[in-house]
Order: C-alpha cells, then structure tokens, then sequence
C-alpha cells in the first residue's frame, strides 16, 4: 500500500492455477478412475492445462504487480515535483526492482527535505530582514505597476499620509497626491524611457489627506518578473530645507529693502517668505503695524489664497523650485488676481490697542502665542473668531530694539496641517527678523527723505551758482559790451542823419548804418533780458484763478494762432482752488510755454490746455501739449538749464525764466514726449492749507 490505498492480494492469483487443476482432478477421477487407459491422456492433458494456465496466470499476475508498482513510482515522483519527499514505509518493501529503486528515493527524498528545509529557514530569515528594512527606513516609498497603479507602500508612507495600504493599493498616483505642474508625470516617463534614475530636489508634495512635507524625490525603474516597475523614493527635507532657506530669505528682503523704498513691498516679501513651501510654509500669513499717533494696529499687508483650489494652483506653481523674492516683488500687484479677498479683508482693518484682544496681548507681552483651539479657547474673543476663521492659528510680534512695532499672524487654513513648536520658533526668529528690516526700511525712508531734502538743496545752489555766474557774466556784459555798444549806435544814428543830404550812394550807406543800429539795439535788449534775469524779482502775491490767467493769454494770442492756423482748445475744470501768486508773473510762464509751442508747430498744429485738481496729490495742474515733433532724449534733462537752447536764434532762458518763475511759487515743472507725438508741460502748485 501506498496511502491510503489498498490493493486486491496478487499471490492469490498466483496459486488459482493450482486449485483448479486440483479441482479438475478431483472431478475426473472421480468420474473415470475405473478407465485406467484413458489416464495418461487424460494427466497428460491436465499437465498441459496445469503448464499453460500457470504460465498464464504468472505473466498476469506480474504485469499486474508491475502495473501497481509503476503506478506508486509515478505518485512518488509526481510528489517529489511537488516539493514533497516523504514516501511511507509500506511502499517499499519487497525485494522487487521498484522496491529499491524506491528506497534509493527515499534516501535522495529525506536528503532533499533537509535541503529545502534549510533552504526556507535562510529564505524566512532575509524575507524578515528585508521585511524589517523595508518597513522600518525612515525614507517614504511607494512602487507603482506599469499602469502607475500603487502595488506597495512602507510603513512610513501610511503612518506619515495618513493611509492604510489596502486604501493604497491599486490606486493611481495621481489619486493619492495632488499634482498640478505635471513635474512628476514627466518623470516617471523619463524613467520608464531611460531607465536613469530622476531626482526632484525639494519637490512639495501634498497628499489628498491634506498631509504636506517637502522631499528630495528619486524616481527608479526596476525589473521583477519581467514588469517594469517605478520606486518612488521620498526623503523628507522638511525640517532642513526651511531652516536653510530662512538665511536665504532675510538676505533677499535685506537687499530688497536697498533696492526698493515703498514699504508694502517690504512687507509683501517679508509676507511671501512665510508662506513660501520652501520657507516657513504656511498657508496664510497677515501683518499688522502699530500707529503710535492713533493708538490702534493697522493691517498693512496679507499673502494666502482665497480657496483650496487657489492653494493648490500656487503651490503647483512654485514645485521644486527655490523662492526668488525680488521676483515675487515684481508681482505684487498680482494680489488682485489670486487671494485678492483675503487682501481686501486684512489692509486697513484697525484693532485698537486698548483692547484687550489676543493680537494686542501678544504686542504687550513680546511673546508669541499659539491659538490650539480658537472656537474654545477664553483668550479669542468672537470678534478674532469671525476674522481668523480657523480653529489653530499663531501669532508673532514683531520686536525691534525692545519695542513692539506689530505682528504677524500665521495659520494653515487650507490643508489644516499642525503648527508644531519648531514652526512657532522658526516664526518667531524670522519676526525678529522682519521687525529689524521694517524698522531698517523706515529709517532708509528717513535718509532717502533726507537725501532728497540735501539734493534739492543741492540743486538749489547749483541753480543759484548758476546765476551767480549768470550775473557775474552779466555784470562783465554790461561793462565791457554796453559802453561800445552805445558808441556804436551812436554813430550809426548820425550816420543815418548825414546820409539824407547825400545824393549818391546814400541809400546804400543808410542802410547799412540803419542794421547796424538794428544790431546794436538786439544785443542792448539781450543784455537787458540777462540783467533782468539774475536780479531778484518782486512778486505781487493774490490769490488768483489759474484759469482767468490762461483765458488772458489765450486771449492775447488769439490773433497768432489764427495767422499760424493752430487750433487751440481748452479743457479748464471749473473746480480747481485759487493760487496764491503774482498774475502777470504766471501769465508770463503761460506765454513762453505757448510761444516754445509754435516754434515747435508747423502751421496748423494743435494746442492743448487742461487745468485740473488731481486728489492723490491734492495739487492744481496744468498740462500743455503741443503736436510739434517732441524733444530729443538727450534734451529734456538740460531743456530748463539757462542758457541751452535748440533754436538758432534765442538765447536759451525762455524755459529757464518759466522754471525760475514758478520755483518762486513753490511749484514744479515736469515735461515728457507724448506717446502720440508731441510734448506735454505739467505744472503744478500744491493747494494753500495742504502743505505737509
């Protein structure tokens, strides 16, 4: 028996030829034992059948037997394919050929169960090895099939994504993370192509679980069972690439600050480093200022999108990629395209500094505070509540030289990430920071204001350097140009008297005498116009309306502009204030203006006037434009310097009298070349009661 199968006795087939030879004997006897001659037929008859039945019965008997031993061969060897080498004791006994060859197999069988046995034993051993590596390395990795579906995760990934790896299997990638710049799609088909190994450094990922960290990503082909494979390899840099980059981040704002005066866009950097994935990394961040004067902390600048759908976009845009916040300044005025509410919300919203709100206490006390639980903690009052709106938020004052200049305020709306202690020690280092170029940035206003008050000055007396040396020239002139000039005219006047009497070439010589004294009498008249303008002027100061001033000198002009066929026209806003000034002083600006516009015209140009108070500056202001061919570049910065002119006749102190006339006034003159051709004169004169 092999098993538990039980075979039919052979040896009883064996000797059935016996018992019926037997049989048949004992019947023919029986029947004939009185025939005595008939018995050697008969037994040799019976010998006969004894033979052939016997040999009959052997041959079945054996092929039987044989049949069934063959038959327990195959089953062990079929066993054996199978892995299993133990054959049971019954099958091997007997003295036959297959007994032994089945106990030669009994000995190779044990011998390869101790193989296999040792072989499973080294197998269970790395299988729980590489079973300890794989679940225990601290780096995340995930392997994708060849339909970017997840087959595996670590421990590490599920602990940190917050999923179970039944949630992950069979799930693409693109199901797990939210991917919107398609940086990491494009690799793994580079890998697949290449078959090189791709590393993303600082990527941000973001899981559907709202779970972010950045990581050095390494994605890796690989081979098992003839599929091709992708190892996604994450190396979470979190911690590192955040205190690293923040040296980065104050020495961008440190130099923006020296290459940028407007203070918002200070804070808008300050702002977007706090919020940058590769920064501080939050979601939102706002900043309030302190108002010494009106007692209250004003909101003077916010960065965080409006949606989640927002966050992702602006996430997106910035994978893997090292913040450049003189770049990201250029783009301030992108915050009306993306969390442009969040920015309305913030600027301008004032919280009294003697209320006793959460913002205030963190002013007072220079300490930051932690907000685990706004809609129950006492310290958030509703108001705060209805304004943050998130549960968990941070705030950090902003302390410079021991005096609390504001505070910034930090918070993970949108993918509700934990504000741990390293995030709230790293803010706070930063608002040190930030407190320090705010306050560097005031001061720099301070110099620049004062640089700018020294350069006016500077001006002033190199303009009046200038006409000191204008006077002195003068001052020559008139000594040494007036007295032959004089001389001069006087001869060529009596010229004139005695070339009446002559009756020959008279006229030719009275001619010439007649430009002579023309000549004379131009060069008188320079010499006057130089001595009138380096003598200091009086003015007769009323307060005057600058549009009765240009209908004047329209007025007076209108016969010229009808000759030159210029058309003038006149958009004078009846709404301006009065300026206190001197009126044929101003007329006089206006006149050379006009006159400078139709040496610049051919006939039939167009003249424009406009008068207007503009209320961001709250100055009156003048435009005159012409349609004349413009200035040269190279002309405008010298257009007001006396002395400089384009003309081939003139002087050059047309423009410079304008200038000096209307510094005298305390306003200022600024001219530019028109897109659509043409220059344009502003004025402008600040309203009496709104100087600073």
């Amino acid at each position: 028996m092999i098993g538990n199968k039980r075979h039919f006795p052979v040896s009883f087939l064996f000797f059935l030829p016996d018992i019926l030879i037997s049989f048949f004997l004992i019947i023919l006897l029986r029947n004939h034992w009185m025939n005595l001659q008939l018995w050697p037929v008969y037994l040799s008859a019976v010998v006969l059948a004894y033979i052939v039945i016997k040999a009959g019965f052997f041959i079945l008997t054996t092929r039987i037997v044989y049949i069934r031993r063959i038959r327990d061969l195959k089953e062990v060897i079929s066993n054996f394919k199978k892995g299993k080498y133990s054959i049971k004791p019954e099958a091997i006994e007997g003295g036959d050929m297959v007994s032994e060859i089945l106990r030669d197999l009994t000995v190779v069988g044990r011998h390869f169960d101790d193989i296999v046995s040792t072989q499973k034993d080294e197998i269970e051993k790395f299988k729980e090895l590489y079973n300890n590596i794989v679940l225990s390395v601290s780096s995340y990795f995930i392997v994708l099939n060849e339909k970017n579906e997840i087959i595996f995760a670590n421990e590490s990934f599920c602990k940190n994504f917050q999923y179970t790896i039944d949630e992950l299997v069979k799930r693409k990638i693109s199901e797990v993370f939210y991917f919107t710049s398609g940086r990491v799609d494009d690799s793994i088909d580079e890998a697949r192509r290449s078959g090189e190994s791709v590393v993303l450094k600082a990527m941000r990922l973001m899981s559907k679980n709202r779970v972010a960290i950045i990581a050095d990503v390494k994605i890796s082909l690989v081979k098992v069972h003839g599929e091709n494979q992708i190892v996604f390899l994450m190396d979470d840099v979190t911690s590192n690439a955040r205190k690293d980059y923040q040296i980065s981040l104050i020495s961008q704002i440190s130099e923006s600050i020296q290459k940028d005066d407007e203070i918002d866009r200070v804070l808008y950097a300050i702002l977007t480093a706090v919020t940058s994935g590769s920064g501080l990394g939050f979601n939102r961040a706002m900043l309030f200022l302190t108002e010494e004067v009106d007692r209250v902390l004003i909101g003077k600048m916010a960065v965080g999108p409006d949606s989640f759908e927002e966050a992702i976009q602006i996430w997106g845009a910035v994978q893997g990629e090292d913040l450049n916040i003189l770049e990201e300044m250029k783009g301030l005025s992108g915050k009306e395209k993306k969390g442009r509410n969040f920015y309305e919300k913030v600027v301008g919203r004032i919280i009294s500094l003697s209320d006793d709100s959460i913002f205030t206490q963190t002013l007072k006390s220079q300490k930051s505070i932690h907000i685990h639980d706004a809609w129950n903690d006492p310290r958030v009052d509703p108001g705060v509540r209805e304004f943050m709106d998130v549960n968990e938020f941070v705030i950090a004052p902003l302390v410079a030289g021991n005096r609390s200049i504001g505070v910034i305020i930090a918070d993970n709306k949108y993918n509700h990430a934990p504000i741990w202690h390293d995030n709230i020690e790293l803010l706070s280092i930063f608002a040190v920071q930030a407190a320090l170029s705010i306050e560097s940035c005031n001061s720099l206003s301070i110099v620049r204001d004062q640089m700018g008050k020294i350069k006016s000055r500077q001006e002033a007396i190199v303009e009046s350097e200038k006409l000191a040396a204008v006077g002195r020239i003068a001052a020559h002139i008139a000594h040494e140009i007036r007295n032959p000039l004089v001389t001069v005219g006087g001869y060529a006047r009596r010229i004139q008297q005695q070339t009446k009497t002559l009756t020959k070439g008279g006229d030719n010589i009275r001619h010439a005498a007649t430009v002579i004294l023309q000549e004379t009498e131009r060069l008188e008249k320079i010499l006057s116009n130089v001595m009138d303008f380096t003598r200091p002027s009086t003015y007769i100061r009323e307060y005057n309306n600058l549009n009765d001033i240009i209908m004047d000198t329209v007025s007076l002009l209108k016969n010229v502009f009808q000759e030159r066929k210029i058309e003038c026209i006149l958009d004078l806003k009846t709404d301006i204030p009065l300026i206190k000034s001197d009126f044929n002083q101003l007329k006089q600006v206006i006149l050379n203006l006009y006159q400078n516009a139709m040496d610049a015209m051919d006939a039939g140009g167009r003249l424009e006037t406009l008068s207007l108070l503009d209320p961001a500056s709250n100055k009156v202001v003048i435009l005159i434009r012409d349609s004349g061919a413009g200035i040269k570049d190279e002309h405008i910065e010298r257009l007001f310097e006396p002395f400089f002119t384009t003309k081939v006749t003139g002087v050059g102190l047309g423009l410079a009298v304008v200038k000096k006339i209307i510094n005298d006034h305390d306003g200022e003159i600024t001219v530019r070349n028109r897109p659509d051709g043409g220059a344009e004169f502003r004025i402008e004169f600040i309203v009496p009661g709104s100087e600073n």
